[in-house]
């Protein structure tokens, strides 16, 4: 993910910052094994499983993918929490990227307004560097179009150094252009993705669908042209990604 490499810098050649990025895993393992809850009127009125793979082409690294897990629960229709983890390669090194969120639906009527909160963790152990995101963000989220804004609070530790805090502004939106039951598509744009939360420079548009196989599963697919530079234009780094994989639901 190259939207991640494009922050990180090698700093020396001293003892390399291991990367245990256990918040994805940990979920993970809880939403295979957790059964339905009907405490304290909580139950649990929809899931998610899904995999995916990623390849990505870029002006500098030419190459690179990941492979991705992840999950949601949703609670009475209106809180969601998911999580994931991803493992891949930049280059010629390893990279891993998780991250953990929740949302809620606000009771607002008419207006299917969220608050969303998400942490991001972001590895490339070669670069001995790491960098946790906190994201929150207020999103407008209807059939046909949504919008989420909030600041992304970065912070990037290189090595043993004290963190650096980078506050950015985080965007995303979509628009569907063709929605069924059986299959929706839509053009996608932002700075930032449930892996990953880029710097200034770093944004992208493409196109996604989602298309139901079975009433369980469904095939997920995005195409999307991204600019990973440091700040606005002045380090144009353009790339091309394929992001498909299969959705479990029930």
């Amino acid at each position: 993910m190259n939207l991640t490499s494009s922050c990180f810098q090698r700093r020396g050649s001293g003892k390399q910052t291991r990367a245990y990025p256990i918040i994805g895993g940990l979920f993970l393992l809880s939403f295979i094994s957790l059964p339905n809850l009907y405490g304290f009127d909580l139950r649990i009125t929809e899931a998610e499983l899904g995999f995916a793979y990623r390849p990505e082409y870029t002006r500098v690294f030419t190459y690179s993918w990941d492979i991705s897990c992840f999950g949601s629960l949703e609670f009475n229709e209106r809180l969601t929490v998911k999580s994931g983890l991803a493992l891949g390669q930049v280059g010629s090194v390893f990279t891993i990227h998780t991250f953990a969120g929740s949302a809620f639906a606000l009771p607002v009527p008419v207006v299917p307004l969220y608050v969303k909160a998400a942490y991001i963790y972001n590895s490339i152990p070669d670069y001995t560097t790491s960098i946790h995101s906190l994201l929150p963000t207020i999103e407008l989220k209807g059939k046909w179009a949504g919008i989420a804004v909030g600041p992304s609070l970065r912070f990037t530790v290189f090595n043993q150094d004290p963190p650096v805090f980078e506050p950015i502004i985080a965007l995303s939106g979509f628009v569907h252009v063709f929605y069924t039951e059986q299959l929706r598509i839509g053009i996608i744009s932002g700075n930032y993705t449930d892996f990953v939360s880029g710097n200034m420079g770093s944004y992208s548009i493409g196109l996604t669908s989602h298309g139901n196989i079975t009433k369980g599963i469904s095939l997920i697919n995005e195409l999307v042209i991204l600019q990973t530079g440091s700040v606005g234009l002045a380090a144009n780094i353009y790339g091309v990604v394929y992001r498909g994989g299969v959705l479990l639901h029930w």
